[in-house]
């Protein structure tokens, strides 16, 4: 239990991070609205994924090779858009968020990773308390994207970044064409 509240905690504290942005009106920078995708983006648009359940995204199989319990059943919300929390892991799908894109390919702690299955990917780090989570945002389309993250509680950031790159390429072969 106590994990998936660190879970809840790291995934609440990524979601109003993403939620952030925008400048105030009346400000000098012109607003970036609209379905631009981000530096690499693939120009593709609509939302595939519109609909879909996040805890779908992932089979028993799936978790148990990301070393997730298979049994632990995943707890749904929609907060700002639909999500799955397991004990150790998050899955968001993210459409029609443009200052969320922004934060979460551009930020400051956003990472470049090799495309994942020809989609544009990127790595966050975040340390809360004594958890790691490394999250991967991976374009589906200029409209969505899709955040998978991974928490550990021995700090191995490297670990937990490759295997939030492997989650993310279980859901990109989920990805309808």
């Amino acid at each position: 239990m106590r994990r998936v509240m660190v879970t809840a905690v790291v995934l609440a504290c990524v979601l109003g991070l993403s939620a952030c942005g925008g400048d105030p009106p009346g400000s000098a920078r012109p607003a970036t609205g609209g379905s631009t995708a981000p530096a690499g983006g693939s120009g593709r648009t609509g939302t595939p994924f519109a609909g879909t359940d996040p805890c779908a995204l992932f089979k028993p199989a799936d978790l148990q090779e990301l070393d997730q319990d298979p049994e632990a059943t995943p707890e749904r919300r929609t907060d700002l858009y639909p999500v799955c929390a397991g004990s150790d892991y998050s899955i968001a799908v993210i459409d029609d968020n443009p200052e969320g894109r922004v934060m979460d390919f551009e930020g400051s702690l956003a990472k470049p990773v090799p495309d994942i299955a020809g989609h544009h990917a990127v790595t966050t780090i975040m340390h809360v308390g004594s958890s790691t989570n490394c999250s991967v945002s991976m374009e589906v389309t200029a409209d969505e994207y899709v955040r998978v993250g991974i928490t550990t509680h021995d700090n191995d950031s490297a670990r937990m970044c490759a295997l939030a790159v492997r989650a993310a390429t279980v859901v990109a072969s989920r990805i309808p064409a």
